[in-house]
């Protein structure tokens, strides 16, 4: 059989544009001496409302993203657990252009409560060590604490502090007795949190003006266990205080602009400072008299990094057994991950630019690329692609669509016949007739009335909230109205220990059209199947690990991609005949998968079949398939017989395989496994020899293949058999205000 030629066409006109990070805040506080809690989270504020939570397990997943609104940008992030009281779920707050603070619900994706705390424009927020009270900053000068101890969802006003003028742009907490806040008088302050002097102000420390302008502390940080104060103020200088008596200990100007963002080791033996000049430097503490053993310790630069192309707005550090994270993030838009320990010289990694949530989709019949972002929806009509010798395809916008809401855009779909488009928001869904122009070049958008339905409507219409309630509506096309046919609440029963509250959300939902079923996939692990027409729901399979991506395939096959990189292949329908839920195909390869593909940094975006049958799966910088028809050689080729770990060691994301090495117990495990796996390969190698013998028409097939010559990619789709499309995003055009300048030094 004769290799079919495949046409890959390049679009990069989409102008998808990612928002800057604001804020990022780890979940849990650092505890070098222990291993990684399985709950930690990361959470990303950005520009646009939207936050992010990420996953720091098998190379950092997107998880969920809490939605945002219009002119709401996330300026604070903070996660509180307070295990006095018995509540061990992280809880998250934000603040952002507005005199409210919001507690999100992380299972619905919506805020819990909106807290007016009767105060100026809040610019910073910070919860105190027990976790049980927040401290607001607002441009009035205002500071109010927050009491948070009721549980979610409880806030409770419990003071306002002794009132100065000046906006406060930074605040800390020192345990649970004092505030310090950073000013836009060149003034850091300290008020009391307890006993008889709690709201007042006991203590007042200025830096050193500027000349020209007013000077800004952006950012102060508390060294608890040294009693120390750290500041970063608009003229580039770090100042060191000591918090007894607010005097002045030391003080750098290594920074050539702002410094905006501070943090500490859990040792506090080291700080980290960032900001405009897109820097990010290192101090370390020493002893310049250790051979008397003096306790007269001193803070010395050590190193810096130039990591960020724009400004660095906010960084934050955890720690555990093994792993030590230094997060960063700003202007540039990615998230950058480097290790404390190896800070000066160590490895490091930037998060994709392109989303892991996918907002772009193509309609293979109309060829039109649908990109949505905040509240506009762009469309793009292909033309050029039957040319397969053209690799840089013609293009028209046809169609744009602003929302008039403020909520984000959650989800865009568009029918087959390329007529109909419906966008949700967390707040509505709206639907949409794409009808030609008179010009017969663009699209006109016609918001949908029910007169219009029996002309435009040809489809079912399945919707999912934010409650986890499913319904299917249905178009009566005689009588010219939409109805609701069947709605299912699904109610997850199963018992699965976490404190992260989404744990049994819907992750994945795909449809079979064929069969008139669609699957999910939840973050638990479970993968349930559900009647499109009784609506009746069986769980298929139980993971113990989440499934990253689903998909149906056109033998009627649900297929799995798991966090770890694995490829799964399940039955939907079984009978008393199989004996597996898995096809043979996986029974046989899901464990001798390339190492090239199992060791990918990127994580997978999307995967789907295209019409001969081949699973494609791509990421920001690779495309692959896999030919589920052909067995995967076992041999040095593929390097899939090594038995040892999945991914290269790095120290930049958290491997649960990784966290106990050492252990005499898991060496003997490993071995055994070795054992058994090498038994195991030497079967198939003789299945694979005698179906050699007997079968020669997939010579020339390859059962996989990959290449890393495209990125970034948004969105790749087939069509038209071996034609393939391809949307990239430069980076470099993804608009940014202009960085700071740097002194460039020519050899």
């Amino acid at each position: 059989m004769q290799t079919t030629q495949m046409n890959i066409h390049r679009c990069r006109f989409v102008d998808y544009t990612p928002h800057t990070i604001t804020t990022v805040a780890f979940s849990h506080p650092s505890a070098p001496y222990s291993v990684a809690v399985g709950d930690l989270r990361l959470a990303v504020g950005r520009s646009n409302g939207d936050i992010e939570i990420w996953n720091p397990k098998f190379n950092w997943t997107h998880e969920i993203t809490l939605y945002g609104s219009r002119g709401r940008s996330i300026e604070g992030l903070c996660w509180a657990v307070n295990e006095e009281d018995g509540y061990t779920s992280p809880r998250l707050f934000s603040i952002g252009g507005s005199t409210y603070v919001t507690e999100w619900d992380l299972q619905t994706g919506l805020p819990k409560i909106n807290y007016d705390c009767n105060v100026g424009v809040l610019w910073s927020m910070a919860v105190n060590k027990a976790g049980n009270r927040l401290a607001v900053g607002s441009d009035d000068g205002s500071v109010c604490i927050v009491d948070i101890s009721g549980g979610p969802g409880s806030l409770e006003h419990e003071m306002i502090c002794q009132r100065q003028d000046s906006r406060v742009l930074s605040i800390k907490w020192f345990d649970n007795e004092l505030i310090v806040g950073g000013c836009a008088d060149a003034r850091i302050r300290c008020w009391s949190a307890v006993k008889e002097t709690k709201g007042r102000l006991i203590g007042t420390m200025r830096v050193d003006k500027s000349k020209t302008e007013s000077t800004l502390v952006w950012s102060v940080n508390v060294l608890s266990k040294r009693k120390q104060i750290v500041s970063g103020d608009s003229t580039g200088s770090v100042k060191v205080w000591d918090l007894n008596t607010f005097t002045l200990l030391q003080s750098f100007n290594n920074h050539d602009a702002d410094v905006l963002c501070i943090a500490n080791d859990f040792n506090e033996e080291k700080i980290f400072t960032a900001g405009v000049d897109r820097k990010i430097h290192q101090f370390n503490l020493i002893n310049p008299n250790a051979s008397n053993k003096s306790k007269n310790f001193k803070w010395v630069h050590s190193y810096n990094r130039l990591l960020h192309s724009n400004d660095v707005r906010s960084v934050a550090v955890f720690e555990s057994k093994g792993y030590n994270f230094l997060v960063s993030g700003g202007v540039e838009k990615s998230i950058v991950i480097q290790s404390i320990n190896q800070f000066h010289d160590g490895k490091y990694r930037k998060l994709a630019l392109t989303q892991q949530h996918k907002n772009t989709l193509f309609n293979q019949q109309e060829k039109l690329v649908v990109m949505w972002q905040d509240q506009t929806v762009k469309i793009w009509r292909v033309v050029g692609t039957e040319d397969a010798s053209d690799d840089e395809v013609q293009y028209k916008l046809v169609s744009k669509l602003s929302l008039a809401d403020d909520a984000n855009i959650t989800s865009v779909s568009l029918n087959s016949d390329g007529n109909v488009l419906v966008v949700g928001t967390m707040e509505s869904v709206k639907v949409f007739e794409l009808a030609p122009n008179s010009d017969g070049k663009r699209l006109k958008v016609i918001k949908f009335r029910d007169e219009t339905f029996d002309s435009v409507v040809r489809n079912n219409l399945l919707i999912l909230t934010s409650n986890e309630e499913l319904y299917k509506f249905d178009i009566n096309v005689d009588e010219k109205k939409i109805t609701l046919e069947n709605e299912i609440e699904f109610t997850d029963s199963y018992d699965v220990k976490s404190d992260i509250t989404y744990v049994s959300n819907i992750k994945n939902l795909v449809i079979n059209k064929a069969e008139d079923t669609l699957a999910i996939s939840r973050f638990s692990g479970v993968i349930e199947v559900v009647s499109l027409e009784t609506f009746n729901l069986h769980k298929l399979v139980t993971l113990s690990t989440l499934p990253h991506l689903i998909e149906f395939s056109e033998q009627n096959t649900l297929v799995v991609l798991t966090e770890e990189n694995k490829i799964l292949e399940f039955y939907v329908k079984q009978n008393a005949k199989m004996d597996s839920l898995l096809t043979p195909w996986s029974k046989r390869n899901s464990e001798f998968l390339p190492r090239k593909f199992l060791t990918l940094e990127e994580k997978p975006e999307r995967l789907f079949f295209d019409k001969t049958g081949k699973l494609w799966i791509y990421g920001k910088n690779w495309l692959c398939y896999f030919n589920l028809s052909i067995n995967i050689p076992i041999n040095k080729t593929y390097k899939n017989t090594v038995a040892s770990k999945k991914r290269t060691r790095d120290g930049l994301t958290i491997d649960e395989d990784q966290e106990d090495e050492g252990d005499d117990e898991e060496s003997s495990i490993s071995i055994m496994e070795l054992s058994l796996r090498q038994a195991q390969i030497n079967k198939f190698r003789e299945q694979d020899k005698d179906a050699d013998d007997n079968d020669n028409d997939t010579e020339n097939e390859k059962p996989f293949w990959i290449s890393f010559k495209y990125r970034p990619i948004l969105l790749v789709d087939s069509f038209n058999g071996e034609n393939f499309i391809m949307v990239e995003r430069n980076p470099h055009l993804t608009g940014s205000s202009p960085a700071f300048n740097l002194p460039k030094i020519k050899v």
